[in-house]
């Protein structure tokens, strides 16, 4: 390279003219250390500044800050004299000989007191095993009073580990040294406020359950705008929490208006029925007032009409022919019926609705997540990450293992505990040390916690020395979660495999899409905070064996609440069977004095009369005494009966509870969902079929109980077994809520009493209550869990007995109006003040509780056949218009089941029945063979059908990545499918969230120290 002569003359120039005029710094007269802390006074890390010269100093600092700061900085340098110097470093001394003989003294104390330990334990085994223990134990020891040879191996174990124990010095001593901290009362609202229900943002508003709107099913525009009274709109402020809680609020609301509206066209039959002619039923038993079974027996060819007034209104007649009566009847069943199919395919169309809006209004994790159901056993989260990048071109963000390990997150659980309570025993020796002062009572105290604490470390290590034998053996991958960072990846994924069965089971299978030479199952994720992580190695045979298994305990349980219900009944009946005997003719037509006239010669005629008095009148009258005590009993027994299937119900939902955990479902949302389906089986089995079963033999036989009972609908059984249910559905109005506000009102009463002592500064006293620990403080504010299944399961149940028996007891749809009105307003309430952060519900539950009201309308009709078929109450009429004979009519005809089929009244309900019967196979048939033609043609042209259009569509509207979204905390519900960032887990396993960031495997769990408070897992 050619330089030119000018250009090396101006080179020289230049560097002679920068020799004559050097720049000199301002901190060149600074000294190092002067520098240095110049540099940290401004917060600027240098690192390995001790190392660094004096001229990059001074160069970093004259680039930093410039003369400007040298001029003013160093006038207010402090000089340190000679004398000033000497002083501080024999201050130096003094403190480090303090603190080596503070350290010598207390590492003195330590190794005293784990001797005086050693041989207290040995001491307690000793008196245990030769004084407490069995003679057999005392036998075996050695003749000079010393333990057998299996006791010394025991004790040698023991204090092997004690031994290791102590080997951690002042690692394991320090953690009772530290300061007891007080638990704050704000940090525990604090913790209140982010775990129960809010509004998004940092200030963690709650929502004020009397303004709060959940929103409707309905149209946004046109004619749903005019219908909606109320102004609420079908956006619910709760979509947060996922669409299972926004379709369960709002399913309340739909059933309160079915049933409002169902209530006001069953209301002519409600009327109608309460001034029938059955004057038994009408004087005796009020709640029998409105069914059937007051319209009286057959022998009764018409009924009065409520208000009518032959003199006032000039009408004929103000009697209306049962036959008459009985088709009105069936024409306003078939009505209602209609309103409810349309009102359910209404459901069914916005429940679906809601999960479209809601999927891509939420951003969750299980919209980038796929999951594997299998995998190879060899499977590593970078194998799988590779193989899902390039086959689908898209990034991973993360990958997250499932293994055969229920059995080590078991154990990690019961180490959970113990860890607990020795958080709590470690914290209360902090106390003891730093609040107590110290005297005998406090040595005490402080040596029985030591003691404690001691066995609880013991138990500890014992428990990682038994998971260790599992931890050892080698774990084996069963199912994998794979998160895209974009949805666009999620996306592709599900479509690339998303194949026929023919081309995933038997040919055809992408060899690209192969991992590991093994074809892949894939699946959308479910939300991270419903995975039941012990459960997945669970396969679904061994969960349907379960299943069986709980199903026959529930079968069984059945029985026995039959059993009870029978024995009810059977006292009933013996109390009630003096007071059968019919009432002369023209008794009541007889003024009082005459009646009370028979009835002294015949007392048992006494509930003739006595039954139109009031309960004071009867007790003034000697004739009426048996009566009033016959009546009591029998209406305790009712009441009785009623009590006996409320709790018989409230056992079910317990029993369901723990047969749940025990049949392994490998999803929060598939265990709630099979709980709730037969929770409502047993629940409607026990609330609204017992009523139906006291008649018959084979089960009067499998009881051991006999008793005369119809075996139709007719007027007696809506004397018992008609009132008994009505007095248990509107039991069921309040009862389900009882609990849960005795348990509310005894929470805020124990808030409110902590909260009138607080300190000046928002501190609790010591002397109301002392807190150890923040967690015994925060669990004080936590509230119960909001299980969703039992909630869907109690309205199934109302709905099904309320609409079942409508036709022949018109309150029963007020009743379920009434109750589902309540449950709307309760569960608004407490899950707004109560109840803590649910879980990301799927709407699997809601559209499983959706797809059983179509059963209840097939129930529903042929319920009312069968109850309007009683020929002791409607005799009916032939559709062919032939009269029956006149003695026939005026008697009891037995017809045949096909006379039955061809009566008028009866046709209107057999044709709505067979319309609605055949539609839904039709439209099941159609739907299934569409899609079986539809899959084979995919399968012969290779295509992927709707699958792609579908995925799109859920896509969210705004897209964002999963990095930044999980960053941005805009994701609902936890962003991480690793089991120890799951809140549940981590209290479980008694971890902090620190933990949790930087592990991802439940092994990483180990040590047994506790920190300032903090339950830290450290890792080896």
């Amino acid at each position: 390279m050619d330089i030119s002569i000018d250009t090396l003359r101006q080179n020289a120039r230049r560097v002679v003219d920068d020799a004559r005029n050097q720049y000199i710094s301002p901190y060149e007269e600074w000294t190092s250390d002067e520098l240095r802390d110049l540099l940290v006074q401004y917060k600027i890390p240098i690192r390995d500044s001790s190392n660094a010269s004096h001229e990059m100093l001074v160069r970093i600092c004259d680039t930093v800050f410039g003369s400007e700061i040298a001029e003013s900085e160093k006038d207010s340098i402090r000089r340190y004299s000679l004398e000033d110097l000497v002083r501080m470093e024999a201050a130096v001394r003094v403190i480090q000989k303090a603190f080596f003989q503070r350290q010598v003294l207390k590492r003195q104390r330590y190794y005293h007191h784990q001797n005086q330990q050693h041989h207290y334990h040995e001491d307690e085994y000793m008196d245990y095993d030769c004084e407490e223990g069995t003679d057999h134990d005392c036998q075996s020891a050695d003749g000079d009073g010393y333990p057998n040879e299996a006791f010394r191996r025991a004790t040698h174990t023991r204090q092997s580990i004690l031994r290791r124990i102590n080997e951690q010095g002042d690692d394991y001593d320090e953690e009772i040294e530290v300061e007891w901290r007080k638990p704050s009362w704000k940090f525990a609202k604090k913790t209140e406020a982010a775990n129960r229900p809010h509004r998004s943002g940092k200030k963690m508003t709650p929502y004020d359950w009397t303004r709060v709107t959940l929103g409707r099913h309905c149209y946004a525009g046109g004619c749903g705008e005019q219908l909606d009274l109320w102004n609420e709109g079908r956006t619910s402020e709760f979509s947060q929490f996922g669409s299972g809680i926004t379709n369960y609020f709002k399913f309340l609301k739909w059933c309160s208006w079915v049933m409002s509206i169902l209530s006001v066209l069953h209301s002519p039959i409600l009327f109608i029925n309460t001034f029938g002619t059955n004057d038994k039923i009408s004087l005796s038993v009020s709640a029998a007032m409105t069914t059937f079974g007051n319209l009286g027996s057959a022998t009764n060819g018409s009924v009065d009409i409520p208000g009518c007034d032959e003199t006032e209104f000039q009408f004929e007649h103000c009697e209306i022919e049962k036959n008459k009566l009985a088709v009105m009847y069936a024409y306003i069943d078939v009505i209602g019926t209609v309103f409810f199919i349309f009102a359910w395919l209404w459901l069914r169309s916005f429940e679906a609705k809601e999960s479209r809006v809601l999927n891509r209004s939420t951003v969750t994790a299980s919209d980038y997540t796929i999951r594997l159901t299998s995998v190879p056993e060899d499977t590593t989260e970078k194998d799988l990450a590779i193989h899902f990048a390039e086959s689908t071109g898209e990034a991973v963000a993360a990958v997250h293992l499932a293994f055969n390990n229920s059995k080590e997150i078991d154990m990690y659980v019961q180490r959970g505990k113990v860890m607990q309570q020795r958080h709590k025993c470690v914290q209360r020796i902090r106390y003891e040390k730093t609040m107590i002062k110290e005297n005998r009572g406090q040595r005490k105290r402080l040596r029985k916690l030591m003691r404690e604490r001691e066995d609880l470390t013991l138990l500890v290590r014992q428990k990682d020395e038994k998971r260790s034998k599992v931890v050892n053996q080698r774990q084996k991958a069963i199912q994998a979660f794979i998160t895209f960072e974009t949805e666009a990846g999620f996306v592709a994924a599900m479509t690339q495999y998303h194949l026929s069965w023919f081309r995933t089971h038997c040919c055809c299978y992408p060899e690209r899409l192969k991992f590991k030479g093994t074809r892949l199952d894939i699946e959308q994720a479910p939300e991270p905070s419903t995975i039941i992580w012990e459960n997945l190695e669970y396969s679904s045979k061994g969960r349907f064996f379960r299943k069986c298994l709980t199903t026959s305990v529930a079968l069984l349980a059945i029985l026995f609440s039959v059993l009870f219900t029978f024995l009810a009944r059977d006292f009933k009946s013996k109390v009630l069977e003096n007071a059968s005997m019919p009432c002369p003719a023209g008794f009541f037509d007889q003024d009082p004095e005459y009646q009370l006239e028979l009835v002294k010669n015949n007392l048992d005629l006494s509930h003739c009369y006595c039954s139109t008095l009031g309960a004071m009148e009867q007790w003034n009258i000697n004739q009426c005494h048996d009566h009033l005590i016959t009546s009591s009993k029998a209406t305790a027994t009712s009441y009785g009966a009623g009590f006996i299937v409320v709790f018989m119900n409230v056992f079910f939902t317990w029993l369901m509870d723990r047969a749940g955990v025990f049949e392994k479902h490998q999803s929060l949302d598939k265990m709630e969902t099979s709980n709730m389906v037969r929770v409502f089986l047993l629940k409607f089995v026990n609330t609204g079929c017992l009523v139906l079963l006291y008649g018959q033999t084979w089960l009067q036989e499998l009881v051991g109980i006999r008793f005369d009972d119809a075996l139709d609908f007719n007027v007696d059984w809506y004397a018992t077994g008609g009132t008994s249910l009505m007095i248990v559905m509107l039991m069921n109005i309040v009862a389900p809520h009882v609990g849960s506000f005795i348990t509310y009102f005894r929470h805020r009463t124990k808030i409110r009493r902590l909260e009138r002592n607080l300190t000046a500064d928002k501190e609790t006293k010591d002397s109301h209550r002392v807190w150890h620990t923040q967690e015994d403080l925060n669990d004080f504010y936590k509230g119960p869990p909001f299980r969703l299944n039992y909630r869907y399961s109690q309205v199934l149940v109302t709905l099904y007995v309320c609409w079942m028996y409508a036709v022949s007891m018109p309150l029963m749809p007020i009743f379920g109006a009434v109750s589902c009105y309540l449950s709307y307003w309760v569960d608004k309430f407490l899950f707004c003040n109560f109840y803590r952060t649910p879980p990301m519900y799927s709407d699997d539950m809601g559209k499983r509780c959706t797809s059983l009201l179509g059963f209840l309308v097939i129930l529903h009709l042929g319920m009312s056949l069968w109850m309007m078929g009683c020929e002791e109450i409607f005799q009916g009429t032939p559709l062919s218009g032939e009269q029956y004979p006149e003695d026939l009519r005026k008697g009891i005809r037995a017809s045949s089941f096909e006379e039955k089929l061809f009566k008028k009244h009866l046709f209107p309900l057999e044709l709505t029945l067979m319309v609605f019967v055949v539609g839904m196979l039709l439209s099941r048939v159609s739907s299934t063979f569409l899609r079986k033609i539809c899959g084979c043609l995919r399968c012969l042209i290779c295509s992927k059908g709707n699958t792609l259009k579908n995925l799109k569509n859920n896509m969210n509207t705004v897209q964002v990545d999963y990095s930044s979204a999980r960053d941005r905390e805009i994701i609902k519900g936890l962003s991480s499918y690793n089991i120890l960032q799951n809140p549940k887990y981590q209290e479980a396993f008694a971890i902090t969230p620190e933990f949790a960031v930087n592990h991802n495997r439940v092994t990483s769990i180990r040590g047994y120290n506790t920190k300032e408070g903090d339950l830290i897992a450290q890792t080896y």
